[in-house]
């Protein structure tokens, strides 16, 4: 896991540094990637409020018009998994330096890969946590969505003694790692392998591969379609499943269901209605407008027909034009295309390419008119 630490301490080497780098270490030892950031040693002004980084369609969503040290400290926001603020509390809050940077964190909206969060804090009294506490808590977390993984304070004799160092190393150190892939193959490695056409064998590392991705799949569509979410969460859910950030007029009814996720690429204005499941390792693209009714089945694999290939897998990739309506209880098998503007009827089983502006229906699906334009 890839984890940043804002420590807004002027003091090198002070009490808050200490804690921190404790924390570090034992994150560290874990296997974990820890950048730390000294703040008050960078030039980060405070959030304008111009909303140069939200004017859509400028070509400059997401970045500061702030050309100052923040711009060293956007890339590894984006590349995190958790954040940990770390400060002394003046004047019941953060430093002010810290504050500066957590403001314009604004500016990205929310980090890509941001999942978690801690707070450390140093004081020379336990009355004086409550504002930085409370915004943390009640700001920081809610607006950013983000699991609270501890909120630890020293005061007084507590800062830098063994006990409270230590319970910052045990908590870096308890971090659960992070599974890694079976094989040494990368992602990107995996989706070539998928997409280059050819079969992908049994006793390969595409295919060992591809059982650790199914896994992550099935954690994140466990936790979009465990409970309620509103439509943005779902938003970052699909970000995170997919790897890829969706428009924000991209909609979805869980529950959905994929066994991969990391070749599904949707554009804009997309809805998916509830029950669908994609099965994506050949690939599925699907162009602006589109929207797909419940419980369609996307399928980009085939397994060989002969016996000694019958646990081979056969991938093509689907493709759906802009503006299609695919009907409930549709299913779509490997290798095809629907053209612009057509519809598919419920219950069809498209088996291939369904021409631009035309309704496809039965089993297997045909051709029964084409739509006026």
């Amino acid at each position: 896991m890839k984890i940043f630490v804002l420590n807004g301490s002027p003091r090198p080497g002070g009490n808050t540094a200490a804690m921190a780098a404790a924390f570090a270490k034992g994150a560290r030892e874990n296997g974990h990637q820890v950048d730390v950031v000294d703040v008050c040693r960078k030039k980060i002004a405070g959030c304008l409020a111009c909303e140069y980084c939200h004017q859509k369609d400028s070509g400059h969503e997401r970045k500061c018009v702030q050309q100052d040290d923040m711009q060293e400290v956007y890339p590894l926001l984006d590349e995190t998994e958790m954040i940990v603020l770390a400060s002394p509390v003046y004047y019941h809050s953060f430093s002010g330096q810290l504050q500066c940077a957590i403001n314009r964190i604004y500016a990205l909206d929310k980090p890509k890969h941001l999942k978690k969060a801690a707070l450390i804090l140093s004081s020379g009294s336990d009355h004086v946590y409550g504002g930085a506490i409370y915004e943390y808590q009640n700001s920081f977390l809610n607006y950013l969505h983000l699991e609270d993984m501890g909120i630890f304070t020293a005061y007084g004799d507590q800062n830098q003694s063994p006990e409270k160092l230590e319970e910052l190393y045990r908590f870096g150190k308890s971090l659960a790692a992070e599974p890694q892939p079976p094989v040494s193959m990368t992602l990107q490695e995996f989706l070539a392998a998928y997409e280059g056409g050819e079969p992908v064998r049994a006793d390969s590392e595409a295919m060992r591969y591809s059982g650790w991705v199914s896994q992550q799949a099935m954690k994140l569509t466990a936790r979009l379609n465990g409970s309620y979410h509103t439509p943005e969460e779902i938003r970052e859910i699909f970000s995170e499943l997919t790897g890829r950030q969706v428009d924000e007029t991209f909609g979805l009814f869980p529950p959905f269901y994929t066994d991969c996720g990391k070749n599904i690429r949707v554009g804009k204005n997309v809805f998916i209605n509830s029950g669908c499941r994609f099965q994506d390792q050949g690939g599925i693209s699907i162009g602006d407008g589109t929207l797909i009714g419940h419980n369609a089945v996307l399928a980009t694999l085939n397994h060989g027909i002969a016996p000694e290939e019958r646990h081979d897998l056969f991938p093509a990739p689907i493709h759906i034009g802009k503006n299609v309506w695919i009907g409930a209880n549709t299913t779509v098998l490997p290798g095809v295309t629907i053209g612009d503007n057509a519809v598919i009827a419920a219950g069809a089983v498209v088996t291939k390419d369904v021409p631009a502006g035309t309704v496809a229906a039965g089993v297997p699906a045909r051709v029964i008119r084409e739509i006026p334009v």
